[in-house]
C-alpha cells in the first residue's frame, strides 16, 4: 500500500472518530506545527497549549474535511486561526521588546543568575542561529496579527500564496499586501535594532549571549548577515534563510530561548 493510500485509510478511520488513527495521521507534521506555533507565539507555554487546541479542533472538525486542499494545509489553516485568536487578545510587543529584557537582565542580578545557570546547563549549546531565529520571532510579534502570520506561512514555512491566504482567511491581493507591508517593516526594524550589519544597531545579543556562555558551550560563530554596504533587502532575505534553516522549537538552545520568551511575554504583557 502506498503512502497516499495510507493516508487515506488512517483519514477515513479518523473522521469515523478513531483517536489512534488520527494520532499517527497527523504525526508526521508534528515537529512543523510544534515549529509554526512557537514560532507565532514566541511564549513556549502559550504554543504547547496553542497546538493541544488546534488539534482538538481539528479532530473535531474533521468530518467536514473534504480533501479541497492537503491535510497539512488544511490542519495548519485551523492551528493558524487558533494562534491569530490568541495573538489578538494579546498586547503586540514592542519592536525592541528583547532589548529591553536584556536591560531588566543587566541590572537584575537574579534574572542575570537565571541567565548564566541555563547558558551552564546540562545539553545547552548556543548557536547563533538559532537566536537569531528567536529575533525574528521577537520582531515579528509587533506586527499585525495578520501580516505576521502571512510572513510566517509565506517565508518560513514557504507556503503558496494560495495556500496561505486560505490560511489567514483573506484573498491572494490581500495577502500580498500583508506580505509586503511586514517585509518593509522588518526590514527597518533591523536596520535599527541589529548590530550584526549596523554601527547605528542596539541590539548585540547574539555576541553578547556566546561570549557569556562557557566556551565549551559556545557553538559556532555568529554568521554573517551581509556587509552594511549591502541593500537592507539582500540582507533581510539573508536572514530569512537563516531563520527558515534554524531548528528553533527543537535546537539545543531552546532552553535559553524559552526564558527569554517567557520574560518578553510577561513584561510586554505587563507594561
Amino acid at each position: 500500500m502506498s503512502s497516499s493510500e495510507d493516508q487515506s485509510a488512517l483519514l477515513q478511520a479518523a473522521q469515523r472518530g478513531d483517536t489512534r488513527a488520527f494520532t499517527l495521521l497527523v504525526k508526521p507534521l508534528m515537529p512543523a506545527l510544534q515549529s509554526f506555533t512557537y514560532r507565532m507565539v514566541g511564549q513556549p507555554d502559550d504554543a504547547e497549549d496553542l497546538r493541544q487546541e488546534a488539534l482538538l479542533r481539528a479532530f473535531v472538525q474533521l468530518a467536514s474535511f473534504r480533501g479541497e486542499s492537503s491535510f497539512k494545509t488544511w490542519l495548519f489553516s485551523i492551528t493558524t486561526h487558533v494562534c491569530l485568536d490568541h495573538i489578538r487578545s494579546k498586547r503586540r510587543w514592542r519592536e525592541n521588546a528583547k532589548v529591553h529584557a536584556q536591560e531588566a537582565c543587566r541590572s537584575s542580578l537574579p534574572l542575570r543568575g537565571e541567565l548564566e545557570a541555563t547558558l551552564a546547563a546540562p545539553g545547552f549549546t548556543f548557536d547563533a542561529r538559532e537566536h537569531i531565529a528567536f529575533c525574528f520571532t521577537c520582531v515579528a510579534r509587533s506586527l499585525p496579527p495578520e501580516q505576521e502570520a502571512a510572513l510566517v506561512l509565506r517565508e518560513i514555512f514557504e507556503f503558496s500564496n494560495r495556500e496561505a491566504a486560505a490560511m489567514v482567511g483573506v484573498s491572494e491581493s490581500v495577502l500580498r499586501h500583508h506580505l509586503e507591508a511586514s517585509r518593509k517593516q522588518m526590514e527597518a526594524t533591523y536596520e535599527g535594532l541589529c548590530a550584526l550589519v549596523s554601527k547605528q544597531g542596539v541590539c548585540y545579543q547574539c555576541k553578547e549571549l556566546r561570549d557569556l556562555a562557557p566556551e565549551a558551550k559556545r557553538g559556532p560563530a555568529v554568521p554573517d548577515i551581509g556587509a552594511a554596504t549591502d541593500a537592507k533587502e539582500e540582507r533581510f532575505r539573508h536572514r530569512l534563510t537563516i531563520v527558515r534553516d534554524a531548528p528553533l522549537a527543537a535546537g539545543k538552545a531552546r532552553v535559553l530561548h524559552d526564558l527569554i520568551f517567557r520574560r518578553i511575554a510577561a513584561a510586554e504583557q505587563a507594561r
